[in-house]
């Protein structure tokens, strides 16, 4: 059988994966009774046992064209995430991933929306620290990619200047501000109407083969 899937497989996997993301939501805000969970617990452990024949390891990235034999990121403007359909912070393909929305603003920078459920929930009625973080390292990670200079991350600073709500809409935004051979310095903030919630500030490293 072939590895490639086909358009079907590719659109059933995104739909069960927000199956899964709404029953993560779900199970963490329910307050169901034992026959309730016991119920739920039954067709958790059935989908199980459907889809353990099918486990492959996969290549460990959480791009799909960094690790294959595709020559370039196959990004699209208008959906950056695209090409990260694995990742744990906005890959369609990973029901751990908030939902997430990416696209090309610039010649180097990266604009973006996203509505944090309680899933993410750190101090009360807000984003989890933790989650802000890697939403911060996904966006200029990425504003490095649409400048040509892809890299690794190497330190990361974040200044959490007031509480990044839950359900709510955030603005997102991140910035390539300057490249130094193979260090690249980006910038990012998340928005509420406006106002700056957090900000960071990145320092990524292209592989050596790719620097200048």
């Amino acid at each position: 059988m072939s590895k490639e899937n086909t358009p079907l497989q590719d659109g059933l996997a995104e739909e069960v994966n927000q199956d899964v993301s709404q029953l993560i939501h779900d199970l963490r805000c329910s307050r169901a009774p034992a026959d309730a969970l016991l119920l739920a617990q039954t067709h958790i452990r059935d989908a199980l046992s459907a889809l353990k024949p099918w486990l492959e390891e996969g290549g460990g990235w959480s791009t799909i064209s960094i690790g294959s034999d595709v020559p370039e990121f196959g990004w699209q403007e208008d959906d950056l995430t695209a090409v990260m359909p694995y990742s744990p912070i906005s890959g369609r393909r990973n029901p751990m991933a908030p939902p997430i929305k990416l696209w090309k603003a610039g010649e180097n920078e990266v604009l973006g929306e996203a509505i944090f459920s309680p899933t993410y929930a750190g101090p009360p009625d807000s984003v989890h620290g933790g989650i802000i973080a890697g939403v911060f390292d996904e966006i200029l990670a990425m504003s490095n990619v649409i400048s040509g200079t892809a890299g690794f991350t190497g330190t990361l600073s974040i200044k959490y200047r007031r509480k990044t709500p839950l359900n709510t809409p955030i603005e997102l935004w991140g910035q390539n501000v300057r490249q130094d051979g193979r260090k690249q310095l980006c910038r990012g903030e998340m928005r509420v109407n406006g106002e700056v919630t957090a900000s960071a500030e990145g320092l990524f490293i292209c592989a050596a083969e790719l620097g200048t």
